[in-house]
């Protein structure tokens, strides 16, 4: 009845609902949770993945709002600033921050 009263939540991330993030296959199908995100230094872009081995042929780009909708728990690393990354063993695990290493050129 007061639902007009509730506050409506306010986007968390830096980028809009329909920017394009990098994930992999097995995340959209529900075959594995996301367990790392990574908010990139170079592009300011975010990559939601898990802990297994995939290949190139995995990766997928969805939408940010899609990501959100797959798990909401995502919500919670929305903070992070670029060059960092979050990570978990499990879905319901706290996240652990840490500063995203540079790659080595090869």
């Amino acid at each position: 009845m007061f639902s007009i009263f509730k506050k409506k939540k306010e986007w968390p991330f830096d980028q809009p609902k329909n920017c394009a993030v990098f994930t992999i296959k097995q995340i959209i199908e529900g075959t594995s949770p996301i367990q790392v995100v990574y908010h990139d230094r170079e592009d300011d872009g975010w990559q939601f993945v898990s802990n297994i081995e995939y290949a190139m042929d995995d990766a997928k780009l969805v939408s940010l709002e899609e990501i959100i909708k797959i798990d909401p728990s995502v919500f919670e690393v929305a903070h992070i600033q670029p060059g960092y990354h979050a990570w978990r063993n499990k879905v319901g695990d706290k996240w652990t921050i840490a500063k995203t290493p540079p790659e080595d050129d090869e």
